[in-house]
């Protein structure tokens, strides 16, 4: 039996998907990595800057692609694109000047919320206090996805996902912390649900969890452990592109962002990517290299300044197999402390009993990455 059968084979039975990066990567003549945020929102809704601040904001910072996601609506993309994106074209195919693709892709953060009824004898202006905050990002949408309301948090989350399939877009459930709204037991049961907030930059939206309630990236692994595959992506949430108030910048841009791997630069190329786990996510740390194969995972860090890494290789139920230790090095003779520095690959090789791998890594100035989770067969 061939590995891709093997693995898939493997996945049905756990209910999860399989990412097999270095096949597709095979298949493909040239695919490069393309970086995008998936969520901003503008003064259409309850940002402090137009739209065309924003995407110039984005374009200027080297970004590939951007989806304005206000809030139950459809900013048009049409003429923004007209001034600021490149030509649908493959990217691979500019070889002999520079190019630099952008382009727009339609968005909507779909802004439900479910409230409980209330108890016997409790104060009915006191079920706003279990009110949970339900929201998604519709991508590539083609129309106006309305919330949709359910009977539980699990169940307003499937019929929201539901209501954006139905508008061809491909859904991304957003910030499950913000107002501590969702937990991984609203997660497990969904379904055509592929992608996950794992860090949002919005400054409330708990992604490292406080008290009683688990980060955000603990609730990932308890959602795969129990055999749901969802893909973690990072995300800006900018608001405030103008002066945010001091010391602190809430809901900046710039903060978290998707690198995503496709041979194609169109936003069905994009997306599908997302959707079949062909990116990693980062608040600042980039790879230079990343592969599966039949052995297992290698990646390579991208090394910035005189940042070190640990790269820390992770299975289910968020068991760390291995931790590994980078630090990048100068070219043999350089005499400058600012030469540029290389880092070593590392890698992890398949034991069998992992359940699914998936990397983290973490730069010595807080910066982070994470790969999707890969399936491991059984030997």
């Amino acid at each position: 039996m061939g590995l891709e059968k093997e693995m898939a084979n493997v996945a049905a039975g756990l209910g999860l998907a399989t990412l097999l990066a270095a096949p597709l990567a095979a298949a493909q003549e040239k695919p490069r990595w393309y970086k995008g945020n998936t969520h901003t929102h503008t003064i259409n809704t309850d940002g402090d800057s137009s739209p065309i601040d924003v995407v110039r904001f984005y374009r200027d910072q080297g970004y590939n692609f951007l989806v304005l996601s206000d809030h139950d609506s459809i900013t048009p993309t049409e003429g923004l694109n007209a001034i600021f994106g490149t030509a649908a074209a493959n990217a691979t195919d500019r070889t002999a000047l520079p190019f630099r693709p952008f382009m727009l892709i339609p968005g909507e953060e779909v802004t439900d919320a479910f409230t409980p009824e209330p108890r016997a004898g409790q104060d009915p202006k006191a079920r706003d206090l279990g009110r949970k905050e339900i929201h998604l990002t519709g991508l590539n949408v083609a129309r106006v996805v309305a919330r949709q309301k359910g009977n539980s948090p699990a169940d307003t989350l499937q019929r929201d996902v539901d209501a954006i399939r139905a508008a061809s877009g491909v859904p991304i459930v957003n910030h499950p912390n913000f107002v501590w709204s969702l937990t991984a037991d609203d997660l497990k049961p969904l379904r055509r649900a592929p992608l996950l907030e794992i860090w949002n930059g919005h400054m409330q939206t708990n992604n490292l969890g406080g008290g009683d309630r688990p980060s955000v990236e603990s609730m990932w692994d308890e959602v795969l452990s129990a055999g749901t595959m969802m893909y973690g992506v990072a995300a800006d949430d900018a608001h405030f592109f103008k002066t945010p108030p001091l010391p602190s910048a809430p809901s900046a841009p710039g903060r978290a962002y998707v690198m995503v791997r496709s041979d194609s630069f169109t936003a069905a190329a994009l997306v599908e990517a997302m959707e079949r786990g062909d990116f990693y996510s980062s608040t600042g740390v980039e790879l230079s290299d990343y592969a599966v194969g039949p052995a297992g995972v290698t990646l390579k860090v991208s090394a910035a300044g005189l940042s070190r890494y640990r790269v820390l290789f992770i299975g289910r139920g968020g068991r760390v197999l291995k931790t590994v230790d980078v630090t990048p090095a100068p070219p043999v003779g350089a005499t400058s402390l600012l030469a540029p520095r290389q880092a070593e690959a590392v890698a992890y090789e398949w034991k069998g009993d992992e359940g699914y791998v998936r990397a983290k890594i973490i730069d010595s100035n807080g910066l982070m990455a994470w790969t999707q989770p890969v399936v491991v067969p059984r030997p």
